[in-house]
């Protein structure tokens, strides 16, 4: 489905005639998430926006480019502030998560003890105390883990930009491979991006950058919050306080979170 043909469909389903535009996420769940939260925060907003999932990344800024009066959300993930910065230069209604992911809202323990109902709190053997270690025990595994995701998840875009593998493996490659000195040029380029010394050294960087912050910025944006509610908070969560459906949990923790304050720019932007 080509990019306007998308635009065309969301425009169909959503607005047709009413006066309004629309707020995209990046998928499904996000769409879900942020339905809930706005009808929390936002009074009124489906009066002037409707919400929808583009996809991905890619084809989110792709719509806003077409639709400069849309607004769009997309994780922050792997974009350190520099990259915001240049991605937000050229599409000003382009907005960044303050956190790495939606899902790391549903990770941070000392967050989610004030979503959970005094009932069940009291069912806790070892109160908020053991609920906070049952998933503080994870964190120094998880924050190195998306420590080496940032470092890492951007080499693929840094060799897409450098032609791999199209620039030596394509139909359009039949010239350049008649050349062994472009061949061995372009393999240079590769090789001096996945320089393993230099990438192990940006991933000590930042080690040393996420050893530094606080409790709450590690669980906010040193962690792959998907990762680690899947593996950690979920499981944990039903342990402690029985058994439910991974996306019924979601939804009640969503409707009980405390007002995130690193939302507020985002909730102002729909207001």
């Amino acid at each position: 489905m080509s990019i306007q043909h998308k635009r065309d469909r969301i425009c169909q389903a959503l607005i047709g005639v009413q006066p309004k535009q629309v707020f995209l996420v990046e998928g499904a769940d996000d769409q879900q998430a942020f339905r809930i939260l706005l009808e929390r925060f936002v009074p009124n907003w489906e009066q002037r926006w409707a919400i929808a999932e583009a996809g991905n990344k890619r084809q989110l800024q792709q719509l806003l480019e077409l639709e400069p009066n849309w607004v769009g959300l997309v994780d922050r993930d792997e974009w350190d502030q520099a990259v915001i910065d240049k991605r937000q230069k050229v599409l000003p209604n382009l907005m960044v998560l303050p956190r790495f992911c939606l899902e790391n809202y549903l990770v941070n323990p000392s967050e989610l003890w004030q979503a959970i109902p005094p009932a069940r709190q009291a069912g806790v053997a070892g109160g908020e105390a053991a609920f906070r270690a049952a998933i503080e025990a994870a964190l120094p595994e998880y924050r190195r883990h998306g420590a080496l995701w940032k470092v890492v998840t951007p080499l693929w875009s840094g060799l897409r930009a450098l032609g791999f593998k199209e620039a030596l493996a394509s139909a359009e490659s039949l010239t350049t491979a008649q050349d062994d000195a472009e061949i061995q040029r372009i393999l240079g380029e590769w090789d001096t991006l996945l320089d393993p010394t230099r990438i192990f050294n940006d991933f000590q960087a930042q080690l040393t950058a996420v050893n530094a912050a606080t409790r709450d910025e590690q669980f906010a944006q040193w962690v792959h919050g998907k990762v680690l509610w899947k593996d950690v908070v979920n499981p944990a969560m039903n342990r402690l306080l029985g058994s439910m459906e991974e996306g019924a949990r979601r939804k009640e923790i969503l409707r009980r979170l405390p007002r995130p304050a690193d939302l507020e720019p985002v909730f102002d932007r729909l207001a």
